[in-house]
């Protein structure tokens, strides 16, 4: 896939200060995307507060529109290919000897072809006082957008 840089990034995130832009992407997201409304309604986000499931929920959309800029049409997301990545990066986190999440991030940025996509979400989950987002929720938040930002590099 083309690399999706931060001015691309930023182009959708300034078009978010409308929030009926957003939700007009976020719901022709879902209508479009099949497997990534199943894999977003499927997963079991009871360990998200609200304030980190909405925070997933704008970051995915981020992405996907991002990316659906950058090469000029609609991504597809199949959600075979995604639920594998998801197996993948969570076997990151497991197998980490050191469980330090700055540390578990630093692996997944090593060599990684989204850099940019991936550093969105890392600044999103900063935690700071804005961000009300646990380590739990950073957790879930990174390996599901990661999934998401593997599976369009992969099939785009």
């Amino acid at each position: 896939m083309k690399y999706i840089d931060e001015s691309i990034i930023n182009t959708t995130l300034e078009s978010y200060d409308s929030d009926e832009i957003y939700l007009t992407d976020f719901k022709e997201m879902l209508t479009t995307e099949y497997d990534l409304n199943i894999y977003l309604d499927a997963n079991n986000y009871s360990l998200l507060s609200e304030e980190e499931l909405a925070l997933l929920e704008y970051l995915t959309c981020i992405i996907y529109n991002s990316v659906k800029r950058g090469l000029g049409g609609k991504p597809m997301i199949l959600g075979q290919v995604l639920e594998k990545y998801e197996e993948a990066n969570w076997e990151v986190f497991n197998s980490a000897a050191q469980k330090n999440f700055s540390k578990i991030l630093d692996r997944f940025f090593d060599g990684y072809p989204q850099e940019d996509l991936l550093a969105l979400v890392e600044d999103a989950i900063v935690s700071d006082d804005d961000t009300p987002v646990t380590i739990v929720g950073a957790e879930i938040i990174v390996v599901t957008c990661k999934s998401i930002i593997d599976t369009l590099n992969e099939l785009n």
